[in-house]
C-alpha cells in the first residue's frame, strides 16, 4: 500500500512562500514530522474541521500547540471534508486521507492522493479560499469567547484570563469590528461535593474546598458599544446583527489605531469638532478627548466626593483648550484655580470679590434689616417711601444697577427719613461691626470689577468668590454675572463656558439645603436658562458638585456630557444612575470603590461611557 507521507515531505521541504492544508481531522505525530522540514518564512495556513467533540479528541490540543509553534493560521470550518495540501500554489495533494497515521501511513486505512501540477493547482487553491471564507479563523490572542448572546448588545462570555472589569475587547462583525465593554467579570463553580467535618479539621475542610474551587471557571459579560466601520462617512454604526455564541473576543491594544480614532470621534460617530484630551483610558496609554463643541452649549457635570479629582479635571479641560478657541469663566468658590491652572499669565484675568453686601431685591434688604432686628412691613409712610426709592435704585442688572454709582450703605441713608432714620443707622452700625465699613462701601468697587471681568479679551476668567460669604450676595452676584454673560453672548457670537464649581450651592434641588431653590435664587433661576438657551448662544455650563442628589434635577437633566468620580452615598449615587447605560447596576456598584483621579466619562461629547484616569 502507498505510503503517502513521503512525497509530501519532499515537497514541503521545497516550499519558497506558503503551506496550506485542509483536513477535517490532524492528529500531533502527524504534524510534526510533515513540518518538520518546512522552511523558514514559510506562511502556513490550516483548515480544520470543529463539528462536533470527536473532531477535537482526534485533532487535539498538541496539534493546535504544533501548529501555533510554526506560526499557522488556523480555521476551523463545521462542515468540512475535503483533504488536500497547496505547496506555494504551485503544487497540490488532493484525496481521501485525513493528516492522520491512518491516513498517510502504509498500514492505516485505504486511501486515495494524488498530486496536481498547472492548472489544476489553480482550481484546487480556489476551492481552499472558498473554504477560508467560510471557515472561522482562531485567534492566538483571544482573551475571550462568547458562551451566549443574551441581545443585540450583551453577551456572556468565557474568559481565557483575569481581565479587569470596564477592559475593551475587539469582536469581528458582519460588516467591521465590534468593540466591546467587559461590564462584569465572574467565577462559575459546578456543583460543589460537600462533606460534613468536625470542627477541629477546619484547616482540611479550608483545603478541600480550595482544590474543588480550582475547577471553578471565570465568565464575564459584554457590551457592545459600536460597529467599527472605517469606509462610512460616520465611521462608526449602530450596532444591530451583535455577537454570536463562539465569538472569539481579543484585547484592545494601546497601538491601535482604530481605537485611537475611535477616541477622537463623539456619541454621533462623527470626528470631533474640538477635540480637548482630559486623560487616559485606565491602564492604557490611550488619550481621552472630550469634543468641546458638545460641551458647549450641551453641557457638561463633573461630580465627586471631595479629593476625587474633580477640580483637577476641569483643570486640564481649560489647560488644554487652545488659545482663542473658547473663553471660559470660572466661579471659584474656594480660590483654588489660579493656583492649579498651568496656562500663561497672560490668557488669565482674575479677580478676587471683597467682602462685600450686594442686595438687588426689596426682599433682600428685609432680609437684612431682620437679621439685625429691624422688620419692614411697609405699614407706615415712612417704610413704604424708604421702599419705593430703593426699588428704584435696585436692579438685577449690572449696567442699570445705582451700585455703578454709590455704595449701600450711602443709598440707605439717603432714602431714610424721621424715625426710621434712627433704625437705619443704628442697623448700619451693627453690619459694619460685624463685616466692615467697606462692606457697605464698596459695591462701585466691585460693580467695575465685574465689568472689567465681563468685558476682558483674555481667554479665562477667575471670578474668585471666596471673601464673599453672605449667601445672598454670592447668589446675586453669580445671577448679575450670568445674566451679563448671557446678554454678551446674544450679540458676540464667540464660544463660551461657564463653570460652575460647587454648584449645588447656587443651583440647588428644592429643599436639600439651606440655599433657596424658589424665584428669589438669583443665581438658580439664571443658571436654569443657561441651562436651557445657552446651546442656541454658544454657552456650555459645566457643573461641578460634591453632591449631585442636591443639585437641581432640572439642571442635572440638562447637562449632556458627564465626568463622575467617585460617589459614596446613596442618594447621590441615585441622582447619577439616569446617566449610565442599561443596566448600569454594575457601574453603578464601582462608584464608591474609584481611586482619586478615576472617572466614569460618558454623554454626547465621547464616544461611550469609559472608565478614565486622570494626573492629580
Amino acid at each position: 500500500m502507498k505510503n503517502f507521507l513521503e512525497p509530501i515531505k519532499e515537497e514541503i521541504a521545497k516550499a519558497e512562500k506558503s503551506l496550506k492544508i485542509a483536513s477535517p481531522w490532524i492528529d500531533q505525530c502527524m504534524v510534526e514530522k510533515i513540518l518538520e522540514g518546512l522552511p523558514k518564512g514559510v506562511k502556513l495556513e490550516v483548515i480544520l474541521r470543529a463539528g462536533d467533540l470527536k473532531d477535537l479528541g482526534i485533532t487535539g490540543e498538541g496539534t493546535f500547540r504544533v501548529l501555533e509553534k510554526y506560526g499557522a493560521k488556523i480555521y476551523i470550518n463545521h462542515r468540512l471534508h475535503a483533504k488536500l495540501i497547496l505547496i506555494d500554489d504551485k503544487v497540490a495533494f488532493v484525496g481521501s486521507a485525513n493528516l492522520t497515521r491512518s491516513g498517510l501511513e502504509e498500514e492505516g486505512n485505504l486511501e486515495v492522493m494524488v498530486s496536481l501540477r498547472g492548472e489544476e493547482v489553480k482550481k484546487t487553491l480556489e476551492l481552499f479560499e472558498d473554504y477560508k471564507k467560510e471557515s472561522v479563523r482562531l485567534s492566538k490572542d483571544a482573551v475571550a469567547v462568547v458562551v451566549s448572546a443574551e441581545s443585540s448588545v450583551e453577551a456572556v462570555v468565557l474568559l481565557f484570563e483575569n481581565l479587569p472589569e470596564q477592559s475593551f475587547l475587539w469582536a469581528q462583525g458582519e460588516r467591521g469590528r465590534l468593540l466591546c465593554k467587559l461590564t462584569r467579570v465572574y467565577t462559575q463553580t459546578g456543583q460543589l461535593d460537600f462533606v460534613e467535618m468536625p470542627s477541629e479539621s477546619r484547616s482540611w475542610l479550608v483545603a478541600y474546598y480550595k482544590t474543588l474551587l480550582r475547577k471553578s471557571i471565570l465568565m464575564g459579560k459584554v457590551k457592545v458599544l459600536l460597529e467599527l466601520i472605517e469606509e462610512e462617512e460616520g465611521y462608526f454604526s449602530t450596532p444591530i446583527s451583535g455577537l454570536l455564541p463562539g465569538d472569539q473576543l481579543l484585547s484592545v491594544r494601546e497601538e491601535d489605531e482604530g481605537l485611537r480614532k475611535v477616541m477622537r470621534t463623539n456619541l454621533s460617530g462623527y470626528t470631533m469638532d474640538l477635540p480637548i484630551k482630559v486623560g487616559n483610558l485606565v491602564g492604557k496609554g490611550v488619550y481621552v478627548h472630550l469634543d468641546l463643541a458638545k460641551i458647549s452649549g450641551m453641557h457638561m457635570a463633573v461630580l465627586g466626593t471631595t479629593g476625587s479629582g474633580k477640580t483637577t479635571f476641569v483643570v486640564r479641560l481649560v489647560e488644554n483648550t487652545p488659545p482663542g478657541t473658547c473663553k471660559t469663566l470660572i466661579f471659584d468658590l474656594f480660590g483654588e484655580y489660579k493656583q492649579k491652572l498651568r496656562i500663561k499669565e497672560e490668557r488669565v484675568h482674575y479677580v478676587k470679590i471683597p467682602y462685600t453686601l450686594i442686595p438687588v431685591w426689596i426682599e433682600d434688604i428685609k432680609d437684612l434689616f431682620r437679621e439685625y432686628g429691624l422688620s419692614l412691613h411697609e405699614r407706615s409712610e415712612e417704610e413704604r417711601g424708604f421702599l419705593t426709592q430703593l426699588r428704584a435704585f435696585l436692579k438685577p442688572d449690572l449696567k442699570t444697577s445705582a451700585y455703578n454709582e454709590r455704595g449701600l450703605g450711602d443709598m440707605l441713608l439717603n432714602v431714610s427719613k424721621g424715625g426710621l432714620r434712627r433704625d437705619v443707622v443704628e442697623v448700619l452700625h451693627m453690619i459694619s461691626k460685624d463685616m466692615g465699613q467697606e462692606a457697605l462701601q464698596n459695591q462701585p468697587e466691585v460693580f467695575r470689577l465685574l465689568e472689567d471681568a465681563l468685558s476682558s479679551t483674555k481667554d479665562v476668567v477667575i471670578v474668585d468668590l471666596r471673601d464673599v460669604v453672605n449667601l445672598t450676595t454670592r447668589l446675586n452676584l453669580t445671577g448679575l454675572i450670568l445674566r451679563e454673560i448671557l446678554s454678551l453672548a446674544r450679540s458676540n457670537t464667540l464660544r463660551r463656558l461657564v463653570v460652575l464649581e460647587e454648584a449645588h450651592n447656587f443651583a440647588p434641588e428644592r429643599g436639600a439645603t439651606d440655599v433657596p431653590a424658589g424665584r428669589e435664587n438669583f443665581a438658580i433661576n439664571m443658571t436654569k436658562r443657561i441651562a436651557l438657551e445657552g446651546r442656541k448662544f454658544g454657552i456650555g455650563l459645566v457643573a461641578v458638585s460634591q453632591r449631585p442628589a442636591n443639585l437641581s434635577k432640572y439642571v442635572l437633566s440638562q447637562l449632556n456630557t458627564q465626568a463622575i468620580f467617585r460617589l459614596i452615598t446613596q442618594n447621590d449615587i441615585s441622582a447619577v444612575s439616569q446617566f449610565f447605560e442599561y443596566p448600569s447596576e454594575d457601574q453603578l456598584r464601582l462608584l464608591p470603590t474609584l481611586k482619586p483621579g478615576h472617572l466614569f466619562l460618558s454623554g454626547i461629547a465621547v464616544p461611550f461611557s469609559m472608565l478614565v484616569e486622570i494626573e492629580l
